[in-house]
């Protein structure tokens, strides 16, 4: 997409150029490759939820590393970067060079941004990018956690668990989420107080996860499980 945007532009710079001269010409080509290289991916690919009017036709979309979605600090990284992986001779080799040399397929502009590059249309499943916004009345409580020792791993965990309670059984549900919450409370060093639930201290983290990754959650997607609205009333270990 970038390229024929290149194409359209240096047609109309040659117009331009043809009327006012070549001084004009010059500070519009550096300005208006600026916001193409830059600019175009920046800004669609954070209102957009990862994607391009490209990415959009080939069914590609960028997520962070943990499967959240992409705020503006990662794909203004991802942008910048774009000018080594692709318009640096030779075109493209350092792209193709960096993501064969890492298990995730990214490019450089992705390892530095912490992101991926996902395909949506197949028949497999993929980690589908969604936000954990604090439960009613524990926004508070979300924003006062200490989430830095959080592992992306252990944050994973939580995020695969809070996607499938509403396919668990109830006791199965009050089960894991005692179990998960108990070992992640243990290794952040924190006693939740009496009103939080397992269930609840579990989203609280994914919110406080995600607010230290980039910003405030975004509202949920229409189609996303409402966790904590039918847990059941088990309690963590004190």
């Amino acid at each position: 997409m970038c390229f024929g945007l290149f194409y359209v532009f240096f047609i109309g710079v040659g117009l331009l150029s043809a009327g006012t001269g070549t001084t004009p010409a010059i500070v519009v080509i550096i300005v208006g490759a600026f916001l193409i290289i830059f600019g175009y991916p920046a800004l669609l690919e954070t209102r957009w939820n990862g994607q391009t009017i490209g990415k959009r036709a080939l069914g590609l979309r960028v997520v962070t590393v943990e499967g959240s979605p992409v705020r503006f600090r990662h794909s203004a990284i991802r942008s910048l970067l774009s000018i080594v992986d692709f318009f640096l001779p030779p075109i493209g080799v350092a792209a193709t060079c960096v993501s064969l040399l890492n298990r995730r397929n990214q490019r450089l502009g992705d390892v530095f941004a912490g992101t991926i590059v996902l395909r949506e249309r197949t028949g497999a499943a993929f980690p589908v990018p969604v936000s954990f916004p604090p439960l009613p009345g524990f926004e508070l409580y979300a924003r006062s956690l200490d989430v830095g020792g959080v592992r992306p791993e252990e944050y994973a965990v939580i995020r695969s668990f809070l996607l499938r309670v509403n396919t668990l059984t109830p006791g199965a549900r009050a089960h894991l989420a005692t179990r998960l919450a108990n070992a992640v409370a243990a290794s952040m060093h924190h006693r939740p107080p009496a009103p939080v639930s397992p269930e609840t201290f579990l989203v609280s983290v994914a919110a406080a996860y995600q607010l230290r990754q980039g910003g405030p959650p975004v509202p949920l997607p229409p189609w996303a499980p409402q966790w904590g609205r039918d847990a059941s009333p088990a309690t963590m270990a004190r």
